[in-house]
């Protein structure tokens, strides 16, 4: 339940997060203004979709697929 509650109030933020974007976006300057929702306010949980994967595990997710 808490792990629940606290998912669905980090859902909050990232609503509020994406409004706010949209809004630098189209009333910001373009040069200066965030690429990415993310660039513009950090959240709890953004750590892991931002960091990727190497070149080495991406060799190794293709060579288990190729199997």
């Amino acid at each position: 339940m808490i792990k629940g509650h606290e998912e669905k109030k980090v859902d909050t933020y990232r609503q509020t997060r994406l409004l706010m974007f949209t809004m630098v976006r189209l009333m910001g300057d373009p040069k200066s203004a965030p690429k990415t929702p993310e660039a513009l306010w950090s959240l709890p949980g953004d750590e892991e979709t931002q960091r990727g994967i190497s070149d080495e595990e991406a060799r190794e997710i293709f060579k288990r697929l190729r199997q």
